[in-house]
């Protein structure tokens, strides 16, 4: 019997020896820095050559290795659980509401005799009867909330 064999009670009651390289390849280990780890954990101290402290970190730096290998196997930005690691996308900028204002000219029929018009600047969708468009300046809500009483855009 060697250091890592030990006696095993199957659920049919059978006894039967293994050692850690055994249940190493039952399940698989292909990793030898896992396996080493696998090793350290199983026997702590219990060996007789290092005792349960250094076998411990020992294992700490095998599994530690054992990481960087499966991340250097992953692709760009991937974890070892499978999901991809990507940075949360700033919310977008609101567009800001706008308002168009039209520069307007009255003509009222009854003022077109006299040969004199009135001009001013209206928000569109509010143009009193009267008031046709000649031009158009959009600008955000808020810079016409800012302007001074009376001042036009």
């Amino acid at each position: 019997m060697n250091n890592y064999e030990m006696t095993f009670y199957s659920t049919d009651g059978k006894v039967f020896q293994a050692d850690v390289y055994s249940v190493l390849e039952a399940f698989d280990v292909t990793c030898h820095a896992r396996g080493h780890a696998i090793k350290k954990l199983l026997m702590p101290g219990q060996r007789g050559a290092k005792g349960e402290m250094q076998d411990l970190d020992e294992a700490l730096v095998s599994v530690s290795r054992a990481i960087d290998m499966a991340r250097a196997r992953l692709p760009d930005g991937g974890t070892l659980t499978g999901k991809t690691e990507v940075e949360p996308k700033p919310e977008p900028e609101p567009e800001p509401k706008m308002v168009t204002w039209r520069l307007c000219v009255r003509m009222d029929p009854g003022e077109l005799k006299c040969q004199w018009f009135l001009v001013g600047w209206h928000p569109s969708g509010n143009i009193p009867e009267y008031w046709y468009p000649i031009e158009a300046h959009t600008q955000p809500i808020e810079t016409v909330q800012q302007l001074p009483e009376g001042q036009e855009p």
